[in-house]
């Protein structure tokens, strides 16, 4: 979905003679790449380089979406070096993006927190969209399904998924994982 969507709106973007976004968007696209083709995906990475891909990521969505996908991302410079799964964020941004920010009209901020409590990492991806609404079945069940179980794969009972939808509209999900800096089980 997301190279037929980026080739469609970059195709889009070079009709209408928007090249200064369509450049941007080819920009965001190779760093995107470079980034995520670089890591070995079932290797771990450094927090601050999961969320560098991240932004990659987001800057290619915010040039389909100028005026409707806001970002927020709360790294603290002391969880830079931490630990964790590669592209384990990605299906939990690109849920926010597809069932939020392409379902609506209006501005969806989406924000991705790391923080720590004690021994656990904490990172939260959240979207304050028009929620799940009727589409409960309509592919947030592979993607968190995937994060739950290489999570598990990678830490058993010592990580977990809290997920689910806002109060007042939107969607988040919560990981926890023992937090590591030195890439050790």
């Amino acid at each position: 979905h997301f190279l037929f969507n980026t080739l469609n709106s970059l195709s889009s973007l070079v009709i209408t003679g928007k090249d200064d976004r369509a450049e941007a968007m080819i920009q965001a696209v190779s760093n995107f790449y470079r980034h995520s083709l670089a890591e070995e995906p079932t290797e771990n990475v450094a927090l601050e380089d999961e969320i560098a891909l991240q932004r990659d990521y987001l800057a290619i969505e915010e040039v389909r979406f100028p005026e409707r996908l806001l970002v927020r991302i709360d790294l603290p410079d002391h969880l830079e070096r931490a630990r964790v799964p590669g592209m384990i964020l990605q299906p939990l941004v690109e849920n926010s993006v597809r069932y939020a920010v392409a379902r609506s009209t209006t501005p969806v901020n989406v924000s991705i927190e790391a923080f720590s409590q004690g021994e656990q990492l904490h990172l939260v991806v959240a979207d304050d969209g028009p929620g799940l609404g009727d589409s409960a079945g309509g592919g947030f069940g592979i993607g968190l399904s995937n994060v739950r179980d290489r999570l598990r794969a990678r830490f058993g009972s010592r990580a977990r998924v809290l997920t689910g939808q806002i109060e007042n509209g939107g969607y988040r999900t919560e990981l926890i994982m023992p937090l590591d800096f030195n890439n050790g089980r």
